[in-house]
């Protein structure tokens, strides 16, 4: 097996686990208001599970100033987990990578 091989396996073995989401602690609602979007903002974001991370392709349905709720497809399965707002950046245009949480400073900066 070569190494994409191997590679590409292990990516598929650790989505069979469930990702590691924030705690209710972290994401702290109380101190930081949460907003949503429907539809969701196409992003990509950095799912953490056990003994790896994987970069997904998915939606911001739900964001903070510090975290943001994710969407994707996981081998069929839809799934939701909250990661902080670094591990995610819009998809929309490559051109320009711009993490969720400065997109949400700046609106409230504009609002």
């Amino acid at each position: 097996m070569n190494q994409n091989a191997a590679e590409r396996l292990a990516s598929r073995l650790v989505r069979r686990a469930e990702p590691i989401g924030l705690t209710p602690e972290e994401l702290d609602f109380e101190h930081n208001p949460v907003t949503t979007s429907v539809p969701g903002v196409p992003v990509w974001a950095w799912i953490r599970f056990p003994g790896a991370a994987e970069r997904v392709k998915g939606e911001a349905c739900s964001w903070s100033s510090r975290a943001v709720q994710v969407l994707w497809e996981d081998a069929g399965l839809r799934r939701a987990t909250w990661v902080w707002a670094s591990a995610v950046t819009r998809r929309e245009n490559n051109s320009r990578k711009q993490a969720l949480g400065d997109r949400t400073a700046r609106d409230r900066m504009q609002g």
